[in-house]
């Protein structure tokens, strides 16, 4: 399918860069007579000009940096006043959206990934925007529009990662469609054998379908490679719970507690703290 043509700003911003500093040689060096060194002033005042004209991008710029050096907090609050000054910088909006996406604010997170796609020239941000932009539509109650942005993304590449194939089997899970949801879940493993959220999802399709047995394999499969799955974790203390083995449920459901939980985990801390109910 044939790319649609966007005005990639930074590659602009690159080529005016060159274009100026050529100008500068021949107005100061070649003209003026002036020593080399000059070149230096007249870039630093071009790359100042250039922040506060472009502001908004340096913003998210410089959160990004925080975010590559893992200082979230500090990130935050340079991609906020990056998304609120309009800014084109299309990894700071990705990031700030992906945040409020975990937290819970859907809507807000859409509307982002959305404003970024529409500038978007990288192919990266081309597949890991989509992915979210289906999470966010499943988090807003529209399974039929978050498999539909998937799928759409599937025809666009030959090539999607075990992420992107592992949640659109969810959303068929939850539509009901195991066949295709396990289809596309071992396609994933294909790719990547270690992939715990693959093998999670097996674990909850085969739990759905009552099959604690393979149910159980799965989800052990999943915490051998990854044994913080809060997901994993939750079912293996609901197989023990109902086996009657409470100490060993509890001893899952204690792990899952103290995972990680977001608007995009499967299962909720509401859901953990009712299934200890009674264990002691």
């Amino acid at each position: 399918m044939k790319k649609e043509q966007k005005i990639d700003l930074v590659r602009y911003w690159k080529f005016f860069t060159l274009g100026y500093m050529m100008l500068a040689w021949i107005v100061l060096v070649f003209f003026m007579d002036k020593s080399e060194w000059t070149l230096i002033p007249a870039f630093v005042i071009y790359i100042l000009i250039s922040a506060i004209v472009c502001r908004a991008y340096v913003m998210g710029m410089i959160g990004n940096m925080y975010y590559f050096f893992r200082k979230p907090d500090k990130a935050k609050v340079f991609y906020t006043r990056a998304v609120k000054m309009k800014t084109r910088n299309v990894k700071a909006l990705y990031n700030y959206a992906l945040d409020a996406l975990h937290e819970g604010r859907a809507k807000e997170a859409l509307d982002i990934f959305l404003r970024a796609e529409k500038i978007n020239t990288k192919t990266l941000f081309d597949k890991l925007i989509p992915l979210a932009v289906s999470s966010c539509y499943w988090v807003l109650g529209d399974i039929d529009k978050a498999i539909e942005t998937i799928e759409a993304l599937m025809e666009k590449y030959t090539y999607v990662n075990p992420n992107t194939l592992t949640t659109l089997a969810y959303f068929y899970m939850l539509k009901g469609d195991y066949e295709k949801a396990e289809k596309l879940t071992n396609d994933a493993l294909k790719d990547n054998g270690e992939y715990a959220p693959a093998w999670d999802n097996l674990g909850q399709i085969y739990y759905t379908k009552n099959d604690l047995a393979k149910a159980e394999e799965y989800f052990k499969k999943a915490l051998s490679y990854r044994d913080t799955m809060t997901e994993s974790l939750y079912y293996m203390g609901l197989i023990e719970k109902n086996r009657g083995n409470d100490k060993e449920a509890l001893e899952y459901l204690k792990k899952a507690d103290s995972g990680y939980i977001s608007a995009l985990s499967t299962v909720t801390k509401e859901d953990i703290e009712k299934a200890m109910e009674g264990l002691g």
